[in-house]
């Protein structure tokens, strides 16, 4: 009788993920370039230089600035004319090439066009000039990843030269991570894929392949783990329940302030509809636990409850929410079975807006246990601070948080998943179902747009 192999310890299984990570930050740092004020440094190496070219197929174009490094010292921006392919919005009319050439004093985003097939910006030299380097700096937010496929094109006399291409380098990071050995372990196979999608700046890729794979939930953690130890805090970024994103972490004090403002404004604006709204999920845990904002999460959750005869259904809660801030100016989105998305503007920062419905005393926001919470834990609200801004939140906070998370609510989480049952409040939705919410990493269902953390 053969006796079962006992699976190695997931430190040891992870070991070939860490070389891949070891190769990426040895051999394709210019990826690095995709992080939010990432910097690129191109070698020049063919000249005399007459234009130089930075181009993207099929994207917007963002560029910070330029730095053009010649091998004499001399100043290459002198009498340099500067064209685009486009100019979105008003950016035309603001753009000066010394904004651009402004290295020392970068003042945000001075290029941005429209997405062009390719989309470009073209530098022309009074006369020809030999360049040693390029330096290019990405834009500081989210869209920085938007130059993956990024390439710096140099024209001399005769010929033009390729002299990055960023589309090439993905593709040679794919083919050098798909012949590091993983012991014949699928699962790092899989992992180990999602890696270099996580590397090339294709987060949503990879949270996707990490979400639809029926992986070792501990594996999952100790990959994150990997991940927001070496490759995603220079991108600004970390690897969480919600996938990579930009988490509280790395939000400025004046970002997180104004945020925490922003959910109280929503919560008294909303107490004019019903005073059954508060904070709520992981938003209780920052008042109560933490005094902060969570590291590990990235948005802030309002809970609102309404009685029977004021929202029979969870899609009437959610209309009777989306209209009445939608009057007021605020910007809704979402066609989710229990939130909405909340936010000053369309493409603002928002606060999920949970809907719940009372059942006699009992009452429960998906995807918390349905008939878990009562009356007298939620209302009337308790007030306390988070930042010094006065909040609502439940009136036994404590309380809420046991029924909701568990005893070890105490301790933060970074991997604490809900199970996302959402049969158990089929008959309470109303209105169209929504799809299905695609697997999480933990194999248990999640939607793609809001995860209450703990």
């Amino acid at each position: 009788m053969t006796t079962p192999v006992a699976p190695a310890p997931v430190a040891e299984r992870i070991a070939p993920l860490r070389a891949v990570v070891d190769t990426v930050l040895r051999d394709f740092g210019d990826l690095g370039y995709l992080a939010p004020k990432g910097v690129l440094e191109v070698p020049v190496t063919v000249g005399p230089v007459h234009r130089l070219r930075i181009e993207l197929p099929r994207q917007f174009l963002h560029l910070q600035s330029v730095d053009l490094v010649t091998d004499d010292g001399s100043d290459a921006t002198a009498g340099a004319t500067v064209t685009a392919s486009s100019w979105y919005g008003t950016y035309g009319d603001r753009f000066t090439p010394e904004a651009l050439f402004d290295w020392d004093n970068p003042t945000g985003t001075v290029v941005h066009t429209e997405k062009d097939d390719p989309s470009w910006v073209e530098i022309t030299f009074p006369s020809p000039l030999r360049l040693t380097a390029v330096r290019l700096r990405n834009v500081n937010g989210e869209t920085a990843t938007r130059a993956a496929r990024l390439r710096v094109v140099a024209r001399t006399r005769f010929r033009s030269h390729v002299v990055f291409d960023g589309g090439r380098r993905h593709k040679e990071l794919r083919s050098v991570a798909a012949t590091m050995p993983t012991g014949g372990d699928p699962d790092l196979e899989i992992l180990r894929d999602v890696l270099v999608d996580t590397a090339s700046g294709s987060y949503q890729k990879g949270k996707e392949k990490l979400g639809s794979a029926d992986l070792d939930p501990a594996l999952v953690t100790a990959f994150r783990g990997l991940a927001n130890e070496r490759l995603l805090p220079s991108r600004n970024l970390m690897w969480t329940i919600h996938g990579p994103c930009r988490s509280f972490r790395f939000w400025s004090d004046d970002e997180q302030l104004a945020y925490v403002r922003f959910a109280a404004e929503v919560v008294d604006v909303l107490r004019d509809l019903t005073p059954h709204v508060s904070l709520g999920f992981g938003s209780v845990l920052s008042v109560v636990r933490d005094r902060a904002l969570i590291p590990h999460d990235d948005d802030l959750d309002l809970i609102i409850g309404f009685e029977p005869e004021e929202a029979a259904t969870l899609a009437d809660g959610l209309a009777l929410v989306a209209s009445f801030l939608t009057e007021r100016g605020y910007a809704v989105r979402g066609n989710w079975s229990a939130h909405r998305q909340v936010a000053r503007t369309p493409k603002g920062k928002h606060l999920d807006v949970f809907v719940g419905l009372f059942e006699g005393d009992a009452i429960s926001w998906y995807p918390g246990t349905r008939g878990a919470l009562d009356r007298d834990t939620m209302y009337p609200t308790a007030e306390a601070e988070l930042l010094g801004v006065p909040c609502r939140i439940p009136a036994r906070p404590e309380t809420y948080l046991e029924r909701l998370y568990g005893p070890g609510w105490v301790s933060p989480d970074p991997n604490f998943a809900h199970r996302w049952d959402r049969s158990a409040y089929a008959d309470l939705a109303g209105g169209r179902p929504a799809p299905a919410p695609a697997p999480a990493a933990t194999a248990s269902p999640a939607p793609p747009a809001a995860s209450p953390t703990g």
